[in-house]
């Protein structure tokens, strides 16, 4: 028989129950704030992350131009890593390696010993050379090693690279470039020439070279041995085009120079001068005033005999004496302008024609040995650079023709360079005549 529920139990399974319906909703709330506390916490914490990034990146954007001329005003901060990471993320441009203009004109810098790599590019700032010492610092920084840079004095232009400067200064390989010395250059003409070029070299320093050549110097060529106390090497800058490092010094540029000029002087042309009775530099001394007067190589050896038969023969018209316009023209020039600083060089007309008969110029008596009208013989120096055909001429001059004049004409109506040639005077009044009914308009 079966026995019928107990009340009492049925209450007891409906209360609990009801107990368990309460806990759960107690603790469902609970659950869900256990289960997304940590994403919240994550997103809280990113946000502030956030926001402090924001605000520090507002922050030193503000700060960073005072930061910036903090280290243009200490440009050798810049070797500290983090300062320059800044300098390239705030502004790449300031350590660009581009030069300060377009203008090639030179800036003679003195660096003097001791001075450390601020101070230089202080200077260099200071004369215009760089733009940004910052820049030039980097370079310094970039070419490997700081604090040996060369003390001494270089001309410099504003179109260098901070680079390219840094490796002048370091006295380094630069690039190479070219140059061309003209035949029939003075001097003058060659350095002011010079200075157009990307040669970093001191323009006084290699003049000074050239006015007083050091013994040692003069040791090294045999065809300086002979040359007068007190000699420049006027005469001896071989004219050529030339490949030569931009960062060369002055002595290695006039040494490239020499060599040159050694090596054109053969032992024939060597043993010819010396069969002339001349010394070499008397036969380079004839060789450039040669050179002014020639054009066509065929009519050097022409020109050369007129001039050392007009020496050789007092007893001749000419009493002993050259009357060499263009050794006046030296000497007028010099007279003019041999005081003009080096930086005018380029710009002054050297070989300006005679305004009066030659005889009629007067020339200082420092100089009077260049009125070759006046002063018998040769001049006391040459008067330009002479290719090595003029002092060919000289060496085996066409003396056996007997000319003593010369002048230059116009066959047919052409200015050709060619001269006609006389043994008199009344035959070269003649060709004066014809030459000036020929080149007239000319």
């Amino acid at each position: 028989m079966t026995r019928p529920p107990d009340p009492r139990w049925n209450q007891n399974e409906r209360r609990n129950a009801r107990i368990r319906e309460l806990r759960g909703q107690r603790e469902d709330p609970m659950k869900r704030r256990r289960t997304f506390q940590p994403l919240v916490l994550v997103a809280w914490f990113a946000g502030v992350i956030a926001l402090s990034g924001v605000l520090i990146f507002i922050g030193l954007l503000a700060f960073s131009p005072k930061l910036l001329a903090w280290v243009e005003d200490h440009p050798g901060s810049i070797e500290n890593g983090i300062v320059r990471d800044f300098v390239q993320w705030y502004r790449p441009g300031e350590l660009a390696d581009t030069p300060a203009g377009t203008d090639g004109s030179r800036i003679t810098i003195e660096v003097v010993a001791g001075a450390n790599d601020n101070q230089i590019g202080q200077l260099l700032f200071d004369k215009g050379v760089i733009k940004s010492r910052l820049a030039f610092q980097y370079a310094v920084l970039q070419a490997g090693r700081s604090g040996d840079l060369q003390a001494g004095v270089y001309d410099l232009s504003p179109s260098l690279k901070p680079s390219q400067i840094v490796a002048a200064l370091k006295q380094e390989a630069g690039e190479e470039v070219t140059i061309r010395i003209v035949e029939g250059w003075r001097l003058e003409q060659v350095v002011g020439y010079l200075g157009t070029t990307k040669l970093t070299m001191n323009l006084e320093e290699f003049v000074a070279l050239v006015k007083a050549p050091p013994a040692d110097l003069r040791g090294e060529y045999d065809f300086l041995a002979n040359l007068p106390e007190g000699r420049s090497l006027e005469g001896y800058l071989y004219p050529d085009t030339y490949r030569v490092d931009a960062n060369a010094t002055a002595r290695q540029v006039l040494e490239k120079l020499l060599d040159n000029f050694g090596r054109r002087l053969t032992p024939e042309i060597r043993d010819q001068i010396a069969a002339e009775k001349m010394t070499i530099d008397e036969a380079v001394t004839l060789a450039s005033i040669v050179e002014r007067e020639a054009v066509l190589d065929k009519e050097r050896p022409l020109i050369a005999g007129v001039f050392l038969n007009r020496i050789n023969h007092p007893t001749a018209s000419t009493v002993g004496l050259l009357n060499a316009d263009p050794t006046l023209q030296y000497g007028l020039a010099t007279d003019k302008y041999g005081s003009r600083p080096v930086q005018d060089w380029a710009g002054i007309e050297w070989w300006a024609p005679l305004q009066t008969p030659g005889g009629d110029v007067k020339l200082p008596e420092a100089l009077a040995g260049f009125q070759t009208y006046i002063s018998k013989g040769l001049p006391p120096a040459p008067i330009s650079s002479p290719r090595i055909a003029s002092i060919a001429g000289v060496a085996a001059p066409s003396i056996k023709d007997g000319y003593y004049y010369f002048v230059a004409g116009c066959p047919g109506g052409v200015r050709d360079g060619s001269h006609y040639f006389a043994r008199t005077l009344p035959q070269q009044n003649a060709n004066i005549a014809k030459a000036n009914h020929e080149c007239a308009g000319k």
